[in-house]
């Protein structure tokens, strides 16, 4: 059994450095830099994070699954850039934004706002939703988690890694609920 919604974090869960810390506002991807320009600063896609944003582009067993967004960043406009800007993969889903179909992207609580929204946005009830989230400056995993019972939550500290995925794959597959990392 597959989630039918993942739902990721953006600050230090799927790129580095958060978007608070950007000097000015992103502008374009450089190959040459690996990742997202923003003056002097570049974001970039842990590898972690990148190879599982392609992995749902080309296996066909997680075909049906939608992906989300919630970040409480207070610079939505540099976050929703960078997902704008990061190829993913060139003559399939040319954009990470391509793959993205729902964005809650604001400063806010995760358990209160976002993942009430993306409930009514798509529908799917929480049972159906894993969520990963990084978790270093408070724990929006034990928020969602106590707010939207029936969510999967992984915490990420170092950033999304295909082991953190392969973990909420089977503890999804196996019926766990709540916070299990």
């Amino acid at each position: 059994m597959l989630p039918a919604l993942i739902v990721f974090d953006l600050d230090a869960c799927l790129w580095t450095p958060e978007m608070y810390e950007l000097t000015t506002s992103p502008s374009a991807y450089c190959s040459k830099r690996g990742g997202v320009i923003a003056g002097r600063d570049t974001v970039s896609l842990f590898p972690g994070a990148q190879s599982v944003l392609q992995r749902l582009c080309t296996d066909a067993t997680l075909s049906g699954i939608q992906i989300a967004v919630a970040s409480s960043t207070t610079e939505p406009a540099f976050a929703n850039k960078c997902l704008d800007e990061f190829p993913l993969l060139p003559g399939k889903v040319e954009k990470v934004a391509d793959l993205v179909k729902f964005r809650q992207i604001y400063p806010g609580s995760k358990g209160a706002q976002h993942f009430p929204k993306l409930k009514d946005e798509s529908g799917l009830s929480y049972e159906n939703m894993i969520f990963f989230d990084d978790c270093t400056y408070s724990d929006n995993c034990a928020d969602v988690a106590s707010r939207c019972p029936g969510v999967l939550c992984v915490r990420t500290p170092r950033g999304l890694t295909e082991e953190d995925f392969d973990l909420a794959l089977a503890a999804f597959a196996s019926g766990k609920k709540g916070v299990i990392k």
